[in-house]
């Protein structure tokens, strides 16, 4: 078995708000240092839109394959990088994994995935960094989310190294997954962007077999400041939003039973996003940060 990682990164920055350690060079270091913990052949790609600083860039060339691409924006990039498994070929039988470039991984986070894909044949797909589970009574049609955090309580997670796993909800678009699966489900992860909002929350409930929207969420959240769009084009949107969001409703409902999808989580969290008020809890991740920064100091001499 082999581990692909294909990293989306791009040079510029957003706007959100980030803790006072972060960078996106750290980032890169903890990702491959994860990497270099792996236990089976991995390779690397790193899919970069538009130019990246030189520093993040000699460590990707050091590290893997640097994919240049033009997309234009994450949807774009991620749409862009789904096809690549099948693409070029790969193993129906290895793993990969998705990254995003904001990411802080812990040193074990990569092994932990390719142990819980070897200890957990009913998983399809694998995130290292979530929060929701579903409650006892949950639906297809009403997909109800448990009151309890992670493997809090759950008496079916699994214990493999330092976490237990338990079946999750939803993951970002950070994420892994058998090729085999991926393949499989191109056409819906590849078209499930186009929901807008949360649509990484939304195509993992739509694999799994489960309504992604309620009747209020059809038609998308209203503006911010509806003054500054036309009605014409506040109706467009709404009536645009409600037909792909039903269509994604019906994809997932009518989905075969034997093609619903099993998402798995660990309890600690092996990665958190580096932005305020959704680092992972239950780990330190200020150490975190002074571990990578001794690692990359000691890999570049």
């Amino acid at each position: 078995m082999r581990l692909y990682v294909v990293c989306r990164s791009v040079g510029s920055e957003n706007a959100k708000n980030r803790p006072s350690f972060y960078s996106k060079t750290l980032a890169l270091a903890s990702l491959l240092r994860a990497v270099e913990n792996v236990d089976i052949p991995t390779q690397v790609v790193f899919a970069n839109d538009g130019p990246i600083p030189p520093e993040r860039l000699a460590m990707m060339s050091g590290a893997g394959e640097v994919l240049p691409i033009s997309c234009g924006s994450n949807r774009s990039s991620y749409r862009h990088v789904l096809r690549l498994p099948r693409l070029r070929g790969w193993d129906e039988n290895d793993l990969v994994w998705f990254a995003e470039d904001d990411y802080l991984y812990a040193a074990d986070a990569l092994d932990g995935v390719v142990a819980a894909a070897g200890k957990l044949p009913e998983a399809d797909y694998f995130t290292i960094y979530s929060r929701l589970r579903f409650a006892p009574d949950a639906t297809r049609r009403h997909p109800t989310i448990s009151s309890l955090d992670r493997a809090e309580g759950d008496d079916e997670a699994v214990p493999i190294g330092r976490a237990r796993w338990y079946r999750a909800v939803s993951s970002t678009s950070t994420f892994g997954a058998w090729v085999h699966t991926v393949v499989a489900d191109e056409r819906l992860l590849r078209n499930t962007p186009f929901v807008g909002g949360a649509f990484d929350h939304a195509t993992c409930m739509a694999y799994q077999g489960y309504r992604p929207f309620d009747l209020s969420e059809l038609g998308g959240e209203p503006l911010d400041d509806p003054e500054e769009h036309p009605a014409v084009k506040r109706f467009a949107r709404r009536v645009a939003l409600t037909g792909v969001r039903s269509a994604l409703n019906a994809v997932a409902l009518t989905r075969a039973e034997h093609s619903r999808r099993i998402l798995v989580a660990p309890d600690p969290d092996l990665a958190t996003h580096m932005e305020v008020g959704h680092l992972a809890p239950g780990t330190d991740w200020e150490a975190e940060v002074r571990s990578v920064e001794e690692w990359m100091h000691a890999a570049l001499k």
